[in-house]
């Protein structure tokens, strides 16, 4: 079961950017890097990349990448500057206190954090006891230049195997390339692969989601820009566990997914995956994208009126949030809807789909229950039994069709959940410019704040 990894949401708020470009990145792997505790400068001289061959990419590549009316980028015209490491982000001092502002728990003890001094977000830890204290495991990342601010994207699979991707915060100089960082053995060394930006943005390069389905395939979902309710994207692939990332759909692709701000990104296989949207009213039909070829496409998928509805969508504005895949043939979505008279009225629904989105099934979900700009999250420990988070939380034991409040008032905060059953999660809580990392063992009752430090 999976859902979504967050990143501009919870790091950077409402961004607004406009641009467009095309995207031809070259990749290059370079060698191990194993992270100290002071992480000195590093300087590496790897083989200098090569243009890639004007022939399709041989497989496993292939059988995804290129299907016969998928355009195909032309190889670039030069060679790309080759990466220079210097000055690495330094790790943290034991005894210091930090934030935390992503958090993902294996189980009770084990887990991953991103976090930093003053709510940055530009050091990678690992906790063994729960989230009280973290080991700074942050890869030779270059440290920015003065003024400059960096955000890590990351996704952990287990207590061993991570990746991140560093991306400049909101609309900053783009760089040359980001790098994609990548460890076996929970953060001690780190390899790196790289994507080149020359050729895809003018403004910016943000990672937005990354999805890895197990050891060696993966997604990276960049945000290239947007305005006139356009918020352009490059997808890149990989299938060597980050060695290398080939763009397999950008704006050049004319795909349909450059509209509309992007709410989430799951893949459920090598193939399928799923992408949700808010139209915000503009598009009067909400709808989620699927892929079946390892995202090279996507195909829309219109979602019927709410049952017991006449005509919603001439009054609503409706978007999708909150993927949740159970399985290849089954998965959860929330539709946030907006009164288009008051703007002031919303209304949520679960759609939930039982054979891949060929038909739907929906629900209210809870007239207390509200979807926010950022947070918030379905979590389901199978098809039946389930969770609506946010400043209001509520359980479901029939898939959605009723609920019962968690608890009889909502929390002050909204969050970024982690759970790992239907008892117990943490939480990165925010309110007003102020944040906290809470846990609870009770599926949400109550909730303890943890005060996070750094620990050698």
């Amino acid at each position: 079961m999976k859902t979504r990894r967050l990143f501009s949401a919870w790091l950077a708020g409402s961004i607004a950017v406009i641009f467009l470009a095309a995207c031809y990145p070259v990749v290059n792997t370079l060698p191990v890097i194993t992270a100290s505790a002071t992480s000195p400068a590093v300087t590496l001289t790897p083989v200098p990349p090569t243009l890639p061959p004007t022939v399709a990419p041989t497989q496993p590549l292939s059988t995804i990448v290129t299907p016969s009316d998928t355009p195909q980028p032309e190889p670039p015209t030069s060679i790309p500057p080759t990466p220079v490491l210097g000055q690495a982000i330094l790790h943290l001092k034991s005894g210091q206190k930090i934030d935390i502002t992503y958090i993902h728990m294996l189980d009770t003890k084990l887990g991953w954090g991103i976090g930093g001094l003053s709510q940055a977000s530009d050091h990678v830890f690992r906790t063994q006891d729960g989230g009280n204290t973290w080991h700074d495991v942050t890869p030779p990342q270059p440290a920015p230049a003065a003024g400059d601010y960096i955000v890590a994207l990351g996704y952990f699979k287990d207590a061993s195997t991570g990746w991140v991707a560093y991306g400049p915060l909101a609309s900053g100089s783009v760089p040359p390339y980001i790098l994609v960082w990548s460890t076996q053995d929970g953060g001690n060394s780190w390899t790196y692969g790289t994507i080149y930006t020359s050729s895809v943005s003018e403004e910016t390069f943000s990672p937005l989601y990354v999805d890895f389905i197990d050891n060696q395939n993966g997604w990276l979902l960049v945000v290239l820009g947007g305005g006139m309710m356009h918020e352009y994207v490059a997808l890149f692939a990989t299938h060597d566990g980050g060695a290398t990332w080939t763009d397999i759909t950008d704006p050049t692709s004319e795909n349909e997914i450059q509209s509309f701000p992007k709410t989430g990104m799951v893949f459920v296989d090598s193939q399928n995956g799923w992408l949700t949207r808010d139209a915000q009213g503009v598009d009067p039909a909400p709808h989620v994208s699927h892929t079946s070829d390892g995202g090279v496409t996507w195909t829309r998928i219109d979602l019927p009126a709410p049952a017991g509805t006449a005509g919603w969508f001439d009054n609503n504005a409706c978007g999708m949030y909150y993927p949740f895949v159970i399985s290849l043939s089954s998965a959860f979505f929330a539709m946030k809807c907006l009164d288009t008279n008051t703007y002031q009225i919303q209304h949520d629904y679960l759609y939930a789909t039982s054979d891949g989105g060929h038909t739907w099934q929906s629900s209210p979900l809870p007239a207390d229950f509200t979807i926010p700009d950022s947070g918030g999250a379905l979590y389901f420990s199978d098809a039946q039994t389930g969770l609506a988070l946010s400043r209001t939380m509520f359980r479901t034991q029939d898939g959605g069709k009723t609920w019962t409040p968690v608890r009889p008032q909502a929390v002050n905060w909204d969050g970024q959940f982690s759970f790992i059953d239907m008892l117990k999660a943490w939480a990165v809580a925010r309110d007003s410019g102020q944040i906290a990392l809470v846990k609870t063992s009770n599926g949400g009752v109550t909730w303890t704040d943890i005060q996070p430090v750094v620990t050698p």
